[in-house]
């Protein structure tokens, strides 16, 4: 298991009107914190996406590296134990020379609600801080030539 630090990406509205939106462009690999501009990797190895909207999404292009398993954190606990679901319950994988979106995810299911008190056991063992509250948290093995950016469906 790799560790790596997370950044915060906030969603761009996804316009749904004649006009359109920005699609997250194939080059350069990198992440788009909500100002329409990618910013290269340095070390993330997951992004954080605060779940303002109702629902949102996480478009992707990925290069001819493959961008390898993702997971997404599911936020909620089960019940009154207090656990969460393991990491590997929303899991993917980003092939090379790809793009497309993942998501949609909803607030009720998968918004962080105990970030520092929670623990899973997922590709990522960077722990979870407080920054994540209210945000899903994708994880992924590698970043080399993944370019990302958070769009929320008003």
């Amino acid at each position: 298991m790799a560790t790596g630090p997370r950044v915060t990406l906030n969603p761009i509205p996804l316009s749904l009107t004649n006009t359109g939106a920005t699609w997250v462009p194939a080059s350069p690999a990198g992440y788009d914190t909500g100002t329409g501009t990618i910013t290269s990797w340095s070390g993330q190895l997951g992004v954080m996406i605060p779940l303002t909207a109702k629902n949102v999404i996480l478009a992707y292009a990925c290069g001819a590296t493959l961008g390898g398993v993702t997971q997404v954190l599911v936020g909620q606990t089960v019940g009154s134990t207090g656990l969460v679901l393991p990491a590997s319950t929303e899991q993917y994988t980003i092939a090379a020379s790809s793009s497309g979106w993942l998501g949609p995810w909803d607030p009720a299911t998968f918004a962080q609600v105990n970030p520092t008190g929670v623990t899973y056991s997922g590709i990522n063992t960077t722990a979870l801080t407080s920054a994540a509250q209210g945000c899903v948290v994708i994880d992924f093995t590698t970043t080399t030539t993944l370019a990302l950016r958070a769009y929320g469906l008003y």
